[in-house]
């Protein structure tokens, strides 16, 4: 627990020089042993009891890294023109053939012409497996959602977590 004066406040923040002091190196982990699997939560003397709980779920949920999902449309309108391009990059691939055409690209795939490829596309078997797997993806990314309501967005909960 960290020291407190009489007047109950937290001891003096670590200086500027203290953080950057040089300190001793710990000694390497012995070959063949793994290292520990955590080391003491020093931190957790500096702050308030009450944090403590708080901060380690913060831990783990920034630990778990999930992907930052693209900036909204509205967003990206608000930034400047360069800016606003550099953000987009390829963005998002909302043709079947098209995605079909990067991906043989990207693996040196020799593909027919481009209106025998779209002509291919189009056959209804396959624009029925495409339909149903973008709404199997996109049931997905709803429920593992944590930002998505229902109640904001009843089109898209009827729409693609309901079942038909």
């Amino acid at each position: 627990m960290a020291e407190r004066d009489s007047a109950g406040s937290p001891a003096p923040a670590t200086t500027a020089e203290e953080a950057l002091a040089p300190r001793p190196e710990p000694p390497p982990d012995p070959p063949g042993q793994a290292p520990p699997a955590s080391e003491p939560e020093a931190w957790a003397a500096a702050v308030p009891p009450e944090w403590v709980p708080i901060i380690r779920q913060d831990i783990q949920a920034q630990r778990k890294g999930k992907q930052q999902p693209p900036l909204s449309d509205a967003y990206l309108t608000g930034m400047p023109a360069k800016r606003r391009k550099t953000m987009q990059g390829d963005g998002p691939q909302l043709l079947l053939a098209e995605a079909v055409s990067r991906a043989a690209r990207a693996t040196g795939v020799q593909t027919s012409s481009p209106e025998e490829l779209r002509r291919d596309l189009a056959q209804p078997p396959l624009q029925e497996a495409y339909r149903r797997q973008l709404k199997s993806d996109l049931q997905k990314r709803l429920q593992d959602d944590p930002s998505f309501s229902p109640q904001r967005f009843p089109n898209a909960q009827r729409a693609f977590v309901e079942d038909p």
